[in-house]
């Protein structure tokens, strides 16, 4: 089972990936073991279930298919959530590096979820298990504020 979901994990970083991905395979599966409408693909859909080798593909058969996605569905459901506030909307190859970059950092399986807050200014904030620490430029303004305040004050006497 941890084979299946850690070779699934291997390019998928966002809980909403990761359930589109797993129903994905699923209706795949499913149409192939007891036919049935062919999901519509997209092309990156489409790339993304040819990537998988053939023998993950022999891990499912129409006997075991409903039991093996009820326990990834489980236990996928438990991987821990690391929560990115960002100020722009990232597009996929900007997840897939943001993913790609922070479990190599960490080193264990995680989603990310990630969050637009256009309150940020340069920098990101993260929140990981009830943990919130923001790491944008509006925190450092923040924090220097008096300071700032005090040139600007210096400057405009000038």
């Amino acid at each position: 089972m941890n084979d299946i979901l850690n070779t699934i994990l291997k390019d998928t970083f966002s809980h909403t990936l990761l359930n589109h991905r797993v129903k994905l395979l699923k209706s795949n599966l499913l149409k192939t073991f007891f036919g049935g409408a062919s999901p519509t693909l997209t092309p990156s859909d489409l790339n993304w279930l040819k990537s998988f080798p053939e023998s993950f593909y022999r891990n499912f058969n129409k006997d075991n298919v409903y039991q093996i996605f009820s326990d990834l569905e489980q236990n996928y459901a438990k991987l821990p959530i690391l929560t990115i506030y960002l100020a722009f909307e990232p597009d996929e190859a900007t997840v897939a590096n943001i993913g790609a970059f922070t479990r190599k950092t960490f080193g264990l399986p995680f989603m990310l979820d990630i969050k637009l807050d256009p309150r940020l200014i340069a920098g990101a904030a993260l929140s990981w298990k009830g943990v919130y620490r923001d790491f944008s430029l509006r925190t450092r303004i923040e924090e220097k504020k008096e300071e700032i305040s005090q040139s600007f004050k210096k400057f405009l006497r000038q």
